[in-house]
């Protein structure tokens, strides 16, 4: 499978997880996840850097979203509108600072 893939995966299945407030420790997590703690890590932070708001929580030992958010990867037929944007938080923080700025300067996102 492709780094890339398993990284998509990994992702999908550790926001299922979030959501449940059910991964346990980075440990549990990882023999969870049949990775390493190290692994668990750096996933965590690719989907910071993808603007999950992830903490982690002492009291119920497990990761949380400090706001409520959504995760979709994949292709879509249709333009999706801006609230299905903010939706699927795809980037859509980054997405809307780009459009501003290009609004701002007369350009265009569209090919």
């Amino acid at each position: 499978m492709a780094k890339l893939t398993k990284t998509i995966e990994l992702m999908q299945r550790i926001d299922k997880l979030i959501k449940r407030k059910a991964t346990g420790s980075p440990q549990e997590l990882a023999d969870r996840l049949d990775i390493s703690k190290a692994s668990v890590h750096r996933v965590i932070d690719v989907m910071k850097e993808f603007g999950a708001p992830i903490e982690y929580c002492i009291i119920s030992q497990s990761y949380i979203y400090s706001k409520e958010v959504a995760f979709y990867c994949g292709f879509y037929g249709e333009e999706l509108t801006e609230n299905e944007l903010h939706t699927l938080n795809g980037g859509f923080t980054q997405l809307k600072q780009l459009t501003n700025i290009n609004i701002n300067k007369g350009l265009s996102l569209k090919i």
